[in-house]
Parts: structure tokens; sequence; C-alpha cells
């Protein structure tokens, strides 16, 4: 068996064993509070037995370990072979990615001709951790790497920022995955499972349903909002601070102006008494638990030029029956001012039309940015498989550049009808009447594993990434000119990053050296 250490950084391949940052020996780096982080790729395996034990592991350092596994990339959606360009894609395909990180059970996954395997360690470091050098082994099957781990000083900052992935409890009950019974123990233990996933890396907005309503003969409404509230309760109970309320309404098509109201047109007498009596009901609820500033609501999602004039009388209208909520959508840019409270846009939104975005900010609102299918122009980060880990490792920094105070995404596991993430990563996707193929990874950042979701290495660099975040705001306290050249020198825009792995963990060793110097 031989070995090579990579980066958690880069993505690594059953099908390659030599990287930019490939050693004989790990050498990593962290702050107190979170983790050092590396793969250990193995060729010449004759058995998926792997004994992993260390050795002079420091006090105060708790080392988890799980074994990637590979998943395909079946295509590069939308991006022609004549037009491919330097890491747009990083590898044309078909190929297999380790995207997976299993929950290690003292085996490894064995693929391809050179038998190859591998696993992914952390080294986590707890906030009272001795600062210093350490040097011990972790040792495979009797194969011993050397490991150098340098704790800083600085801590893991506190976090600040809102991040929401939307997560459905489809595959806990569906029979092609978990087939788990809901309101069983076993199903509510799994799903507190997935919540510890997204918790990870420091989600704490959730997408939260629930409400019951029905009309009676009189045409008016009554509710029921226990599902609600019991969903809420579950989700703060699992360390969520945020929740993003039931959407008023969606679009009926791409191409027409109606938006609908639990299937009535936004502007139709009838949507109005719904509404009327809908949303003081809510509100109600909302403050009887303390929740209503910590809520925000959309409208009706990614608005465009087909509908904006009626998306913008209605989110008048609802301004008007609950004053107290947020208002927050993900949208392209179009001519929707003044309509919202959070305004959450496309990340090359932003970049191309941000001076019109930052006069919403500076008339009260709260910006974010977001990413899904799209951007897929060549230049921006988005959290493909077949673009570099780097460009899901920058979203965050890209949070900091513009003093963007929140990140979205549709999908943590939300898989497609027919979908298997372990055999297809760009299914056939339908929203209204439009019909797409997703690029590779769009639908998860969770697998659904063998009894517990199953990280992805993507997940984790959105959690470094977090963090990352947190660091840079609190290195900014002291020295925003420092903190913003740091940042600089590997992310310049949404479109304009620095992919050397090298370069990269230089930036990000010297944050932690500058942080370190106010510990001291």
């Amino acid at each position: 068996m031989i070995t090579t250490v990579v980066s958690s950084a880069e993505f690594t391949y059953p099908d390659r064993f030599a990287y930019p940052s490939s050693a004989p020996s790990a050498d990593v780096f962290t702050a107190r509070g979170t983790c050092a982080s590396f793969q250990v790729l193995l060729r010449g395996l004759e058995s998926p037995a792997l004994d992993v034990s260390f050795r002079d592991l420091p006090a105060g350092v708790t080392p988890e370990i799980f074994a990637l596994k590979s998943v395909p990339v079946e295509q590069n959606i939308n991006i022609p072979e004549k037009d491919f360009k330097p890491h747009w894609p990083e590898r044309a395909a078909p190929y297999r990615v380790y995207d997976c990180l299993r929950d290690f059970d003292g085996t490894v996954e064995i693929e391809g001709e050179e038998k190859q395997g591998g696993i992914y360690v952390c080294l986590h470091a707890g906030r009272d951790a001795e600062p210093g050098v350490y040097s011990f082994s972790l040792i495979l099957n009797g194969t011993e790497i050397p490991v150098k781990l340098e704790i800083y000083a600085a801590r893991l900052p506190e976090e600040t920022l809102k991040i929401i992935v939307g997560y459905t409890r489809a595959p806990l009950s569906s029979p092609a995955f978990h087939g788990l019974t809901p309101g069983t123990p076993e199903y509510d233990a799994l799903d507190r499972k997935y919540l510890a996933a997204l918790r990870r890396m420091h989600q704490n907005m959730m997408y939260v349903g629930g409400v019951n309503a029905v009309r009676g003969d009189d045409g008016h409404w009554t509710f029921d909002f226990s599902g609600l509230v019991k969903m809420m309760e579950t989700f703060e109970a699992a360390g969520m601070k945020y929740f993003n309320l039931p959407s008023i309404g969606g679009r009926k098509s791409w191409s027409e102006s109606t938006i609908l109201v639990r299937g009535m047109p936004a502007m139709s007498y009838e949507a109005y008494v719904y509404l009327a009596e809908y949303l003081p009901a809510l509100t109600e609820v909302l403050d009887e638990h303390g929740w209503t500033e910590r809520c925000v609501m959309g409208v009706a999602d990614e608005p465009n030029a087909a509908n904006a004039t009626e998306f913008r009388a209605l989110c008048g209208l609802v301004h008007r029956l609950a004053p107290r909520i947020r208002l927050c959508d993900a949208m392209s840019w179009g001519n929707l001012h003044g309509a919202l409270d959070v305004w959450v846009p496309l990340n090359a939104e932003y970049d191309r039309h941000r001076d019109e975005i930052e006069t919403f900010r500076q008339n009260g609102a709260e910006i974010w940015h977001y990413v899904c299918c799209g951007p897929r122009e060549y230049g921006y980060i988005n959290r493909f498989m077949d673009y570099p880990l780097l460009s899901t490792r920058y979203l965050h920094w890209g949070n900091y550049r513009y003093d963007l105070t929140g990140f979205l995404h549709w999908a943590s596991n939300c898989y497609q009808p027919g979908q298997d993430p372990f055999l297809q990563n760009c299914p056939e996707h339908h929203n209204a009447d439009a019909v797409c193929f997703l690029p590779a990874g769009d639908t998860h950042i969770l697998y659904p594993g063998e009894g517990a979701p199953w990280i992805s290495i993507r997940l984790e660099a959105e959690r470094e990434s977090a963090e990352e975040y947190e660091m840079l705001k609190k290195l900014a306290e002291r020295d925003k000119p420092l903190a913003d050249g740091i940042c600089a020198s590997v992310f310049r825009s949404f479109r304009d990053v620095e992919y050397d792995v090298g370069k990269f963990t230089a930036a990000k060793r010297r944050l932690l050296e500058e942080l370190s110097k106010a510990e001291g």
C-alpha cells in the first residue's frame, strides 16, 4: 500500500493519485474551536479493512475519520466541450469524484485497477487547547504518516452569518432511501442527525411549513398552526436560530404575470380575503412564541420581468397586512425596487448590478446572495462537482468581501424524482413550466447513507468558508484594511478567485496568524 496526503481544499478522484498539494506527510493548522483537515489516498489496497490509529496525539485534539466514497459526474451541463476554459469545468465528464464522506466503519471503498481508496481526517482542537506546533503520527495498516499540526491562539468567533440551505424530510420516509415511518422514534432520531449535519456547516436558518388552512362555506378561513409550531420548535432544539416562513405564493408560469396564492390569482379579491385573515393570525402565533423578529417570508420565489409588477403589488399588500414580518426572496436583477426587506440576488447578478443593489441597503434593506443551477457562466463561483472545490470554499469569502449578511441555496438533500445521488447527479428538474438538467451536485450536499446522512466534502468546504467569514469579520474589527487585503489576495470578485491551493492555504494561514496576535 502506498499513500499520499492531499489538501482538503481540492477534489480528489479514484483514478488520480498525484495532485498539486500531494505530500508524503500532513502539514496542517487550525484555530481553536474548529478543526484542521486533510485527505489521505491509498493505492494497492488488498482489502477494504483499514486499521486507523494515532501515536502521540496531543491533548485537546480529537480526531474524526470518514471514508472517501466516489460518485459520478455524468455531464458538464451547459458547458460545451468546444468552450472549455481553465477550471470551467475542472474535468471533462464522465468521471467519478470523491465527494461523499462516508461514516468510517473500519473499511474504505476500493476502486479501479489501482485498487485505490482514501480517508478524510478532521483534527478538532478544543477552544482551550494549548497553542503550539505538534508532531505526531497517523498510522494506517501499519504505515506511518507524519503529521504536523499547528494550533493557533485564535479562537473561532461566534457565528453571525445567516445561512439557509433547503432541507427536505422526503428521503427519510422514501423506500428508495431510509424508508422510515414519520412520527416514530427512529424517524425523529434520523431527522436530528440530518439537522446536526446542517449545523456542522453553520446553517442557522430553516425553511418551515405545516400551516393547515380551510375555507368555510362563507368564504372565510380558519388556520391550524400546530404543524408549523412543532417544526419550528424541532429546528430550534437542533440549534437553528432563524426561520424562512412559508412563501405567500408562486408563479403560474415563467412567461405569465400571474402569481398564485393557494391556487387563487394574487390580485383577486379571494386572495385578498385569505391574506387579510392569514397574515394577522400568523403574526399572532409568531409573537406568542417570540419568533417574529427571527423570521423572514418569501412572496414568490425568483420573480422575473413577466411578473415583476404583480410581485411588487403583492409585496405591498403583505407589508400592509403584516408590517413586522420581513420579506425575503431570491432573484435576478429586475424591476423590483423597493419591494423587499431582504434582497437575495444571484451572486452574478450582484456582481453585474452592485451599484444599484447597494442603494437598497442605503434605504434600510439587508443584502445576501445565493447560487442555484446558476450562475454557470465562466469564472463565477458555485458549488458544483465539476468546478474546483475552492469554488465552493470561496462562497462566504464573497459574503465578507461585499458585506452580504446571508447566503441561500435551495438544496441540501433535494434529490429529484427517480434520482439516486450515488448513481446520478445531473437529474432532470421541473420548476413551474420550465424543464432543465441540473449541474452535478446542485441537488445536494448530503447523501442518504446507511442509517445516517453522509456529509460531502463540499459541505466541509462550506463549513470552512463560513468559519473563514467570521474570522475575516473578527480581524476587520481590529484592522479592516488588513482583513480586506487578505481576502483580496485570493478573492477579488465572484468571478475572479485564486485556484492555486498553495496560495489559498497561505492566505488562510496569514489570517490565523493575524487573528492570533490579538489573542496574545
